[in-house]
């Protein structure tokens, strides 16, 4: 995923709608006639022809979900605590209606939702990625690009999806093919290396803020920008806490790396020092060679250990850390020219 077109809705907290639901919003049963059906298949992903998908929850019954769209091969991916659990074609945005890549959170739900913006258009099981009208949703699957922006999906497949996310999921839109992996280590905020053992006690690099009474609840993002060194935690949306930080070789550049903590299980490595498990996070970054690995990251960046204390509680299972090089901005606006854009401010 190229940084220069990663687009604002991690963290978007705003809620003005500009897509409502329509008259036929709250019916029993959302249409399927603008709709591909869908159908079920066993193949592996790359086989899969339009309008076919996988799924399988039971490979993987709990655990955060965290759900890849890959734009250039036309597929989704869901992943379940680190496990493929489901795969699906779509079709995404056409020509001049591009949908946005990026990492975004679905900020609402709605089973049988209508689009105000495209003629009352039905959005059967429409789970909201940006304020501004983009949406996964089942619809018509022609083989290609086909959509005003959306990520179109299956009938069946969107119903299955719809009944195992809720708010707050992680949503990584790509416009390359992505390689997820799952990776161990001390997630940041933990006081160990990554081979387990206590860390020593690091250096102060500056003075941090923590106020988690400013969201006390809601789904929690890390972003850890080069550009400007900082770490930002976000719960719901609302900035809980910041901190600088230094890195060990100053001229490293970062691309792009999602991650996302998954449960612990019986297979986890477990630290010798504090005799619990090594946290274990899904990774999510392009095929093309990286400057930096986000282990490399993890290992080289130092940030003050009173702040590390504090944020760790909040570090659950499903939290999202996303490292990259350009630092955030406050823009009300996002376009292809800006960088990054933590938080929407659309209206």
């Amino acid at each position: 995923m190229r940084e220069a077109r990663i687009l604002p809705a991690v963290l978007a907290s705003v809620a003005c709608l500009l897509l409502q639901p329509g008259p036929a919003a709250g019916a029993e049963t959302p249409p399927k006639a603008t709709s591909t059906l869908g159908t079920a298949k066993t193949v592996m992903p790359g086989l899969l022809k339009p309008g076919e998908y996988a799924w399988h929850p039971e490979l993987s019954p709990k655990g955060p979900i965290v759900m890849i769209v890959s734009l250039p091969e036309q597929l989704a991916y869901v992943y379940r605590n680190g496990v493929i659990i489901g795969a699906s074609t779509v079709s995404t945005g056409k020509k001049g209606h591009e949908t946005p890549t990026g990492v975004f959170t679905i900020l609402q739900k709605n089973a049988d939702h209508y689009s105000n913006i495209y003629n009352n258009a039905p959005m059967p099981y429409m789970q909201r990625l940006t304020w501004s009208g983009v949406a996964l949703h089942a619809g018509k699957l022609p083989g290609y690009p086909a959509s005003h922006g959306c990520v179109r999906m299956p009938y069946e497949f969107a119903q299955l999806l719809f009944g195992e996310t809720k708010t707050g999921l992680t949503v990584v839109v790509s416009d390359e093919k992505v390689s997820p992996n799952t990776v161990a280590h001390p997630g940041l905020v933990a006081p160990v290396d990554t081979k387990g053992a206590l860390a020593t006690d690091l250096p102060r690099t500056g003075e941090f803020a923590w106020q988690p009474e400013l969201a006390p609840e809601g789904p929690v993002t890390i972003l850890i920008t080069n550009e400007d060194r900082r770490i930002r935690v976000f719960r719901a949306g609302i900035e809980i806490g910041h901190a600088p930080f230094t890195l060990i070789d100053p001229e490293r550049r970062f691309k792009l790396h999602v991650l996302t903590k998954l449960e612990s299980s019986a297979e986890d490595p477990v630290s010798p020092a504090s005799g619990k498990p090594i946290p274990r996070w899904l990774m999510v970054s392009g095929e093309e060679a990286t400057t930096v690995t986000a282990d490399d990251i993890l290992a080289v960046i130092r940030v003050a250990p009173e702040f590390l204390r504090k944020a760790e509680p909040v570090v659950v299972p499903g939290t999202t850390m996303v490292i990259t090089q350009p630092a955030s901005t406050s823009s009300t606006t996002t376009t292809s020219k800006q960088d990054f854009t933590v938080m929407t401010g659309e209206k």
